[in-house]
């Protein structure tokens, strides 16, 4: 295999990483908040601290899952643009 065939499968690589951790990043977000949403309207067996704890940090680690993947959007637009001056 030769260093471009590696070098395109490795971009591969990213781009499906930047897209996995961006769509998890949503999921996590939506499922933490339906957690508090369900919590508030009663419809959730689990004891209110532990929801609420429970839906934060999941709406906290999916916040850090999208900033995770726009970072190595803006990176990869920021390369592209210093690269055509």
């Amino acid at each position: 295999m030769s260093f471009e065939e590696r070098l395109e499968e490795n971009k591969s690589y990213k781009s499906f990483r930047t897209s996995l951790d961006l769509g998890m990043g949503v999921f996590y977000i939506l499922i933490g908040a339906f957690v508090i949403y369900a919590k508030y309207f009663g419809t959730m067996e689990l004891p209110g601290t532990y929801a609420y704890i429970l839906g934060s940090l999941m709406i906290l680690y999916g916040i850090f899952r999208v900033y995770r993947g726009l970072a190595v959007v803006m990176r990869k637009r920021d390369n592209v643009n210093s690269s055509r001056l």
